[in-house]
């Protein structure tokens, strides 16, 4: 007995249409194509199973469409009317009549020129995919047919574990991959398909050469596999079909466009090596050291400009320049706010940066506690210089240049200055200075805090300062990009020291955080699969042909369908009428931040203003640190504040109204970003 055949075809509805197309080669890929359905409401399963009880043939209205842009969306179907059980089949023996009379295979639609092709088809546009929260939904829809007369329907046996599922690709142009350069039109004919593989240390592209022996209609190993599910409807001459259907993932669009490379053994060189995914575990050391160290850099660098001034006035043609240096007395209350804020950030930036060479490079933790090596295993080249690197990392100044750092503070002791970025990370480690280091509730103060009652730690070791540069990065002269240059020296050290097998847990990078391959327009076609694992080699997954190239529109995306929103302000904003509005919306305010909230009572737009000015206009903010909230018995206590969320949208409204005609002197964009029309009769009040 022959081997029975099995393939997939366009779903059996829109088979009278494909059947109408004269060229063989077109009728052949009209009936062999998995169709994309468009559906515009969110009740779209509801609409689907609607279609295919009542009258299956009005699904060729629904096949996506090209072109389709907020400025001209597409009409959305009114949805079927119900019809009683006893009158389904007289009413579809009714539909089939009606068609037969006007010799016409179906009612008109935007589907419908998506399906036929002739020589005087206009120039297509693309199909672009909308996400669901431009209330748009798209299922894939095929049917499972086996070759021979009538493609009778094949029934999945899922007690032999045979399923159906899809899987998108996303289409290149043959040859090197050049992302600099533009894309070439799309050619569906000449371009390849890669496929999505999902691994543990994150997604990437796998190319799949048309040229290669492993043709394009094959199941790539670890390619992610959506599912199909069935639905079954009932023909017009009375025969049960089934046609399987899946929903599109348009909301996962960024995974997609942000999916790795794999090169693979046979693939062309490209013109520019895409940069490989970066280790996981660096993205912990760019987070946490490397990346706040390097603002702290920046920080020290504007208050420095503060130090040497400018040599031209701002007043005198160069509005750019730097302000005039401060005098004395501002001068060192400006400094003092500075240093405070970065030796704050520097305690945490240490701590973390010990967790995380402990947890991640545990070699070099033992290299900076004097340890051996562990047996069998010794130091390697790059946790040597690791480890040479941060203890070369120094903060030394001469005494002169100590007593100066510590002028005007309550340390007595110039020996509470570390001088090397090794010494700090193993004195923060020593003791309860990391415990207190997350218990601490008040900031730091240099001048005023005393070491008996507070929580901060008694040493010092600022990673950068308006004043004094660590010399280990370069002389004092140096500008802030050279300093930034060597905290990225220090960053490559580290990613060369990381064990290959990890030593603690790895992170999962996050998509911000992982290389985009190429973030231009991206194509993509869908193949349905079908697999039946038990037969083995013999009978190898069965692949449909591609479906139309489409692409996925961005969250964002100008040309995207938008829902209606509706915001309602209050009518009455009288006192009389605002009172009415129940404050039934509350915020839960910690202890902590309620001292923060406290310590900006009183200050005015003038304080705000003049806290951002060059002296001589320049003026600190009056506020002190009060530590968190406490009762009249001292209690420390935290607050709960409740208000009226209608009220909130009227201070939403007019600051957005300020901001907005504000930067419109550089956007010029009003004309563009609100309009707004007349209600005659829309009170407030009678």
């Amino acid at each position: 007995m022959a081997k029975e055949q099995i393939q997939w075809a366009s779903p059996p509805p829109l088979w009278p249409l494909a059947t109408t197309v004269a060229d063989a080669v077109e009728r052949r890929t009209a009936l062999r194509q998995p169709a994309i359905l468009r559906f515009a409401t969110d009740t779209f399963m509801n609409d689907f199973a609607d279609v295919l009880e009542q009258d299956p043939a009005r699904l060729v209205n629904y096949v996506a469409a090209a072109g389709e842009t907020w400025r001209g969306p597409g009409k959305s179907h009114a949805p079927l009317p119900p019809v009683p059980l006893f009158a389904r089949t007289m009413n579809r023996l009714g539909l089939v009549a009606a068609r037969s009379k006007d010799a016409s295979l179906i009612p008109g639609g935007k589907g419908v020129s998506s399906l036929v092709i002739t020589d005087a088809t206009p120039p297509q546009k693309k199909l672009k995919l909308y996400q669901p929260a431009h209330q748009r939904f798209y299922l894939i829809a095929s049917s499972l047919v086996c070759e021979r007369v009538g493609l009778p329907d094949h029934s999945i046996n899922v007690g032999r574990r045979e399923r159906a599922t899809f899987v998108v690709r996303r289409m290149f142009p043959p040859g090197p991959l050049d992302i600099k350069q533009a894309l070439p039109p799309f050619d569906a004919n000449t371009w390849e398909e890669y496929a999505f593989i999902v691994g543990q240390k994150g997604n990437f592209w796998k190319r799949i050469p048309k040229a290669s022996q492993t043709p394009s209609a094959t199941l790539i190993e670890g390619e992610e596999q959506l599912p199909l599910f069935p639905m079954t409807y009932v023909q017009d001459d009375g025969r049960a079909r089934k046609l399987l259907a899946g929903l599109i993932p348009v909301g996962k669009r960024e995974a997609y466009m942000a999916g790795g490379f794999q090169k693979q053994p046979n693939d062309p060189a490209p013109v520019e090596p895409i940069a490989p995914e970066p280790d996981a575990r660096m993205h912990l050391f760019w987070s946490k050291v490397t990346e706040p160290w390097k603002k702290l850099l920046e920080q020290a660098g504007s208050g420095g400009a503060l130090t040497s001034g400018s040599s031209l006035p701002t007043t005198l043609g160069n509005p750019f320049a730097p302000p005039a240096p401060l005098p004395g007395a501002a001068l060192a209350s400006n400094l003092k706010s500075i240093r405070d804020q970065i030796q704050t950030g520097s305690w945490y930036i240490v701590l973390d940066f010990a967790n995380l060479l402990a947890e991640q490079t545990p070699k070099v933790w033992r290299l900076l506690n004097g340890q051996s090596a562990p047996a069998g295993d010794p130091f390697t080249t790059p946790e040597n210089d690791l480890a040479d690197a941060i203890k070369n990392t120094t903060f030394d100044l001469t005494n002169a240049e100590k007593t100066k750092f510590l002028d005007g503070t309550h340390y007595s002791n110039n020996n509470v200055i570390k001088s090397s970025l090794k010494d700090a990370l193993l004195a923060v480690k020593t003791g309860a200075n990391e415990d207190n280091l997350e218990k601490v509730k008040t900031s730091y103060d240099r001048n005023d805090n005393d070491p008996t009652t507070e929580l901060w730690p008694l040493f010092l070791f600022p990673l950068a300062d308006p004043q004094f540069k660590p010399p280990q990065l370069n002389p004092k002269t140096s500008n802030l990009d050279q300093l930034l240059a060597k905290v990225e020296t220090l960053a490559s050290l580290i990613e060369k020291a990381l064990p290959l097998v990890p030593a603690g847990d790895v992170p999962f990078n996050p998509l911000i955080a992982q290389q985009p391959m190429d973030m231009r327009e991206g194509w993509f076609v869908i193949r349905c699969v079908f697999e039946r694992p038990e037969c083995g080699p013999i009978d190898p997954p069965v692949l449909s042909d591609p479906s139309q190239a489409f692409q996925m529109a961005g969250f964002f995306d100008p040309d995207a369908p938008a829902r209606p929103i509706r915001i309602a302000l209050p009518l009455d904003t009288s006192p009389a009428g605002l009172r009415k509005f129940d404050k039934n919306t509350a915020f839960m305010i910690s202890d902590m931040l309620c001292g923060q909230i406290n310590r900006m009572k009183g200050l005015t737009l003038g304080d705000l203003v003049l806290s951002v000015l060059p002296w001589p206009f320049h003026k600190d903010l009056p506020v002190g640190d009060g530590g968190p909230c406490k009762d009249s018995g001292g209690l420390e206590i935290g607050m709960m504040c409740s208000l009226s969320i209608p009220i909130i949208t009227i201070c939403a409204l007019l600051l957005l109204m300020i901001i907005v005609f504000l930067l419109d002197f550089i956007f010029r964009w009003v004309p563009f970003f609100i309009f707004c029309f007349p209600l005659p009769k829309f009170k407030s009040k009678d």
